[in-house]
C-alpha cells in the first residue's frame, strides 16, 4: 500500500486523512487490476470517484472556512478533475473485458491523485497549516 511522502502531507488532519483514503482506494483498484480481477473496477471505481467529490466538497469548504483568497480557482480546478473522472469510470467499465484498459486505468488514476495534491493542494498548504482548523 501506498503512502503519502512527508513532504506532500498538508499537515491538517482533514485533508490528510482524505488523501491517505484516496491513496487507499486507488491501491485497492491497483491491486484488483494487478490479480486479474479487473471486473471488480466497476465497482469500486465508482465508490473512490464518490469519495473523490465528497473530499472536494469539504476541502473547498474548508477552504473558505479559513478565508482562502483563490478558492475559486480551487474549485474551477476540482471542476476539471470531474471531467478526468468521467474518463476513469469509462477506463472501468472496459477493464474487466480489456486488461489495457486496466493498466491505462491504473495510470490515470495516479495522476489523478496526483493532479489533487501536487499540483493544486500543496499551493494553499502554508495558508491552512498556519490557521486553527
Amino acid at each position: 500500500m501506498s503512502e503519502l511522502s512527508k513532504s506532500f502531507e498538508m499537515e491538517c488532519e482533514i485533508l490528510d486523512r482524505d488523501h491517505q483514503e484516496l491513496m487507499q482506494q486507488i491501491d485497492k483498484i491497483a491491486a484488483v487490476i494487478d490479480g486479474n480481477d479487473d471486473g471488480r473496477c466497476a465497482k469500486l471505481t465508482p465508490e473512490m470517484i464518490k469519495f473523490a467529490k465528497q473530499h472536494f466538497t469539504r476541502e473547498e469548504a474548508l477552504l473558505i472556512k479559513v478565508g482562502y483568497p483563490d478558492v475559486k480557482k480551487h474549485a474551477a480546478h476540482h471542476q476539471n478533475l470531474d471531467h478526468k473522472m468521467e474518463t476513469i469510470l469509462e477506463l472501468a467499465a472496459m477493464a474487466g473485458e480489456n486488461s489495457l484498459a486496466g493498466e491505462k486505468l491504473k495510470s490515470a488514476l495516479k495522476f489523478f491523485l496526483a493532479d489533487d495534491i501536487i499540483d493544486a493542494d500543496l499551493d494553499f498548504k502554508s495558508f491552512v497549516k498556519d490557521r486553527d482548523i
